[in-house]
C-alpha cells in the first residue's frame, strides 16, 4: 500500500477500472485505497506538513511516531510536484503498468498520462491512453478560461473552469507519484536535458516494508528541484493489491520540453473560449459561457453596434464589413488572426440583448 496515497481514487477509477478492489491492509496513519490507481498529487498520507524536496531526513533511518522504519538515506521527496508551477512550460509523461494475475487469471494493463502545460497562455492538456480492456482514450484541454473534453465519439463538451478543479490540480502526472523518505544519493547525471542529482530507494522509503518488494530511482534537477525522471517497480500480492491480485506494477515518469514553446490545438467541433471583449457601461444580466457572452442594456441596436465599431478595432479586431441593421436584429462582424467575433443585437421590451459570439474565422 502506498505510504503517500490519498483520496483521488474516485476520479482515477474512470481510467483504471480494471482493478476495483479495496486494499485489505491499513496502517494507523495511512489511507486505505484500491490497488493500481494513481493518488492525489503531492499527497503524503494525510499529513498537512510537507518538506521541501531534497531536505535532509534528520535521522538515519527515519522513523514515524508509530515506529515504522523508512529508508536509510538523507533525501526526502514529500511533494513530487514541487517546482512545476514555476516553469513556463513542460511536457510530463507517466506510464503505469501491471503484469500479474487477478482471481487466478492473467491480468495485464497500462495507462499513459501525458500533460502539456503552458504558464504564459494558462493552457493545460491531458491525454490518457490505456491498454488492457479499459476505457477509451481521454482528452481534456483547458484554454482561454474554458475546459474542453472529448467523449468516445469525439463529441466535444465545454464549460467554464471551476476554481480548484483545474487539470493541474486533479490530473498532474507528477502528483500521482509516491513521496519518499530516506532515499540514497547515487551521483549526478544529465537526464532529459537537465543536470540532475540521482537517488535510489526501495520499499522502505515508500513506507511499504512488509508489503512489497520495490526498487526505484529518481532524478531531481539541480537548479530548481523538479522531478525530472522517476522509476519504480513494485512486486506484491494480496496484502498490497487486494484480494486475488498479485504481480508487478511499474511506474515511469519523465519531464521533458521544459520552458520550450508549446502549441495547443482545439479539436474540431469545440466552441471557442470565453469572449475577451468589452461590455457596454451599465450592462445587466451578464452571462459568460464558452464561445458566447450575453447581456442586456438600455439603448438601441444602433448604439450597441456603434460602441463595438469604436472599441474593437483598438483591440486588434478588423471589421468584416458594414453592420447590418433591421427592426428585429442588428449584426456586425470582426476578425482577428483565425477567429471571428460576431456582435448580434436583438430588441427586448425597453432594452436590447447583446450577444457576443466567437468562433473560427470563415474563409471568404
Amino acid at each position: 500500500m502506498k505510504a503517500f496515497f490519498s483520496t483521488r481514487w474516485s476520479v482515477a477509477l474512470r481510467v483504471t477500472a480494471c482493478i476495483l478492489v479495496i486494499l485489505a491492509c491499513q496502517l494507523p496513519f495511512l489511507n486505505t485505497q484500491p490497488a493500481g490507481v494513481p493518488p492525489t498529487p503531492g499527497a503524503n498520507g494525510g499529513s498537512t506538513t510537507q518538506a521541501t524536496a531534497g531536505a535532509p531526513a534528520g535521522s538515519t533511518p527515519e522513523t514515524t511516531p508509530a515506529g515504522m522504519v523508512f529508508g536509510p538515506g538523507p533525501f526526502r521527496l514529500m511533494d513530487p510536484t514541487v517546482g512545476l508551477a514555476d516553469l513556463s512550460s513542460y511536457n510530463a509523461t507517466l506510464t503505469i503498468s501491471f503484469n500479474g494475475t487477478q482471481a487466478g487469471q492473467s491480468s495485464q494493463w497500462s495507462h499513459t498520462y501525458v500533460m502539456m502545460s503552458s504558464k504564459q497562455s494558462a493552457a493545460h492538456q491531458i491525454t490518457i491512453e490505456s491498454a488492457g480492456g479499459v476505457p477509451a482514450p481521454v482528452f481534456m484541454l483547458e484554454m482561454n478560461g474554458v475546459s474542453y473534453e472529448l467523449d468516445e465519439e469525439k463529441n466535444c463538451t465545454a464549460s467554464t473552469i471551476v476554481a480548484g478543479s483545474s487539470l493541474t490540480a486533479t490530473w498532474e502526472p507528477a502528483g500521482f507519484l509516491s513521496g519518499l523518505i530516506g532515499a540514497e544519493g547515487a551521483g549526478s547525471e544529465t537526464v532529459n536535458g537537465m543536470a540532475s542529482n540521482k537517488y535510489t530507494f526501495d520499499e522502505r522509503a515508500l513506507g511499504e516494508s512488509g508489503f512489497t518488494q520495490s526498487t526505484g530511482q529518481v532524478w531531481v534537477a539541480k537548479d530548481n528541484g523538479v522531478v525530472v525522471r522517476y522509476l519504480l517497480t513494485t512486486t506484491a500480492g494480496v496484502d498490497y493489491f487486494g484480494e486475488g491480485i498479485e504481480g508487478v506494477q511499474t511506474w515511469e515518469y519523465n519531464l521533458t520540453e521544459v520552458n520550450q514553446p508549446v502549441t495547443f490545438d482545439l479539436p474540431a467541433g469545440c466552441p471557442g473560449g470565453l469572449v475577451n471583449a468589452p461590455l457596454m457601461p451599465a450592462a445587466q444580466t451578464v452571462r459568460r459561457l464558452p464561445g458566447v457572452t450575453t447581456y442586456s442594456i438600455m439603448g438601441s441596436i444602433q448604439d450597441v453596434l456603434a460602441f463595438y465599431q469604436a472599441q474593437l478595432p483598438a483591440l486588434g479586431w478588423a471589421a468584416t464589413g458594414e453592420p447590418s441593421v433591421a427592426d428585429t436584429m442588428g449584426w456586425v462582424g470582426f476578425v482577428q488572426s483565425n477567429q471571428q467575433l460576431s456582435v448580434i443585437v436583438t430588441p427586448l421590451e425597453n432594452m436590447v440583448e447583446v450577444r457576443l459570439v466567437i468562433g473560427p474565422a470563415i474563409s471568404q
